[in-house]
């Protein structure tokens, strides 16, 4: 998420507080929270960077129901789970640039990056795995079958779904039923949903700041799933909750379910006090 982004949703967070629907405090065990990139910790010389088996660890030891991950390809063709082209703001190695390095290399450079199969290996039906393809099956005719390979002990749209920014990306995996696959929205809400329709796909995800009330009863009307987030304060879960979300995207789970827990073990406190 570019900077000028992360600023807005944290604005978004404060003030989409005083909606009404933010008083009714959601049931976290209903919730099906993702933890956007793992349950990551930030900063230099992370001991569970984002994107890595040590931050989605962190999600099975706190039972959050989801990870949201991105795939980008080596140079040979190996789909591993890394969000940016390069490696300069996370292992300040900006010098590996995933596209031109090959697995075994990138394995010995940076052995924290994991291999998609890895992921889907270890965590698969234990969390649902909200994969983000950052890559174009136009340009890496491999990926189709790769994926489908990798995924094929998995249920789709039961165990994983497919996100992408471009949903252009999504049409290589049309043998999946368009329940699986997510179109994300960032600030091209409109846009996306006009795809989202064209292109019959089953879902779409988004700001919760930009994707209103009517849009989602459309969405919802329509039989599609819908999932919000950057949501970073346990007042918007609820608001998210009370709205009828299906997912809820998060880059603080253990933060959010945490105060989630307090607010309705106060509840329950005052109800009987």
């Amino acid at each position: 998420m570019p900077d000028w982004t992360h600023h807005l949703n944290n604005l978004a967070n404060q003030l989409w507080r005083f909606s009404p629907a933010c008083r009714i405090p959601a049931d976290p065990a209903r919730l099906r929270l993702v933890a956007h990139r793992g349950a990551y910790i930030s900063g230099n010389n992370s001991p569970a960077p984002e994107n890595t088996l040590a931050a989605f660890d962190r999600c099975v030891e706190h039972n959050i129901w989801g990870i949201e991950l991105d795939v980008r390809l080596t140079a040979d063709g190996e789909p591993v789970v890394h969000h940016d082209p390069a490696c300069g703001r996370l292992f300040q190695r900006a010098d590996i640039q995933i596209s031109n390095t090959s697995f075994d290399k990138l394995r010995r450079q940076l052995p924290q990056i994991p291999h998609l199969q890895e992921v889907i290996e270890k965590y698969g039906k234990q969390m649902h795995l909200m994969i983000e393809l950052k890559e174009s099956w136009r340009e890496h005719k491999p990926l189709q079958q790769q994926l489908t390979s990798l995924l094929a002990g998995l249920e789709p749209a039961e165990n994983f779904h497919l996100l992408s920014l471009e949903p252009d990306h999504l049409e290589g995996f049309r043998q999946l039923p368009p329940a699986a696959l997510v179109d994300v929205a960032l600030t091209n809400v409109k846009d996306i949903l006009r795809q989202n329709h064209t292109l019959g796909h089953g879902a779409v995800a988004g700001s919760f700041a930009l994707l209103g009330n009517a849009t989602i009863r459309q969405l919802q009307q329509a039989g599609k799933q819908v999932g919000t987030g950057q949501i970073n304060q346990p007042d918007i879960m609820n608001r998210e909750a009370a709205r009828g979300v299906n997912w809820l995207f998060s880059d603080t789970p253990l933060q959010l379910l945490q105060q989630s827990h307090q607010s309705a073990t106060e509840l329950s406190e005052n109800k009987h006090g």
